[in-house]
């Protein structure tokens, strides 16, 4: 049976939904790897972003044949100081003061409400009543999620710590929105290889300041390779890829609300790899993040509404198609 328009659009844009979630997710598994590995955390993030560029860069001068033009490939490399540099380094910062991982994951899942807000100033992606109920019910399966994970910090946590997850939730907005609005539209791997570039940049200047040492050349241990590898592979060019795509097919609303399913999918790979597998609260918190993010993406795609549109214009007569007040 051959798909009709509407249907591979609505094909495509789900296989990025879930490629997104998924690589997404590998990140907080690649920081467990990372625990493991001899080089510091800041360098070893610094090698990771600085490998995955000259990747990058290789795959732009093989498959890109036009021009490229400067002011994009800067603007993207904006784009990549606040969503790879700022908003991982901020994460990373949280964890090495002390600050739990339960809670930097609870902090940065409010992200798609910070996201949402601004959208709908900046960008006219305005959400429904069933969308931000969606996100309510998202955030509290969230919390159920991380529940178990929170720690006491005896007060050997400094305040201004926790300020940091909060410095990664605007970071990540805020190069979310300015994707958004200058929409460059360069091909995937040139816009990746300035975003790797700015995080790179970003790493390799928090490791010689803040790091004993300074930045750590890299060690070729069979732990660094594989934290290397994962985080290359998957995370850096999985998950940074599909969040271009999403980005640039869904919108910054539905791609950050898509974050909430993040913490639950990182529960499973915790379990297939390290045996660590979700509790019953936990469970349950995974089922309410999975329908609050159903409610929130209700309804049609926006480049779906837009070809059904077309659609009507074309065929004479036809009536004229109207979207619900669910699906807006």
């Amino acid at each position: 049976m051959q798909l009709t328009q509407a249907q591979t659009v609505s094909v495509w844009t789900a296989l990025i939904g879930v490629g997104f979630v998924l690589c997404w997710s590998s990140g907080f598994v690649g920081g467990v790897l990372a625990t493991q590995a001899t080089l510091p955390a800041l360098s070893l993030f610094a090698w990771r972003f600085l490998a995955a560029a000259v990747v990058m860069a290789v795959l732009v001068f093989l498959l890109v044949r036009k021009p490229l033009p400067r002011l994009h490939l800067w603007r993207e490399m904006v784009v990549g100081f606040f969503t790879m540099g700022g908003f991982l380094l901020g994460v990373m910062l949280a964890l090495e003061l002390g600050v739990s991982a339960g809670l930097t994951a609870l902090i940065a899942a409010l992200q798609p409400l910070v996201a949402a807000a601004v959208a709908g100033r900046w960008l006219n992606e305005h959400l429904s009543r069933r969308g931000w109920w969606g996100m309510a019910i998202a955030t509290v399966g969230v919390a159920f999620c991380v529940l178990g994970d929170l720690q006491v910090s005896n007060g050997t946590v400094p305040l201004w710590a926790y300020a940091l997850p909060v410095f990664s939730v605007l970071s990540v907005t805020t190069g979310s929105v300015l994707s958004a609005r200058w929409s460059t539209a360069l091909p995937i791997p040139a816009a990746l290889m300035m975003q790797l570039l700015a995080a790179t940049v970003v790493f390799m200047l928090a490791a010689s300041w803040l790091e004993p040492g300074g930045l750590a050349a890299p060690e070729f241990t069979r732990a660094d390779f594989l934290a290397l590898g994962w985080l290359i592979v998957l995370s850096s060019f999985g998950g940074y890829g599909f969040f271009v795509a999403s980005l640039r097919r869904m919108g910054v609303t539905r791609t950050s609300t898509l974050i909430y399913l993040t913490p639950p999918v990182t529960l499973v790979w915790a379990g297939l790899m390290f045996g660590d597998w979700p509790s019953m609260v936990e469970l349950g918190g995974m089922a309410l993040a999975g329908v609050g993010v159903v409610l929130a993406m209700g309804g049609l795609p926006p480049s779906v509404r837009r070809w059904l549109r077309l659609r009507r214009v074309a065929r004479p007569g036809a009536a004229p198609w109207r979207e619900t007040r669910w699906q807006r």
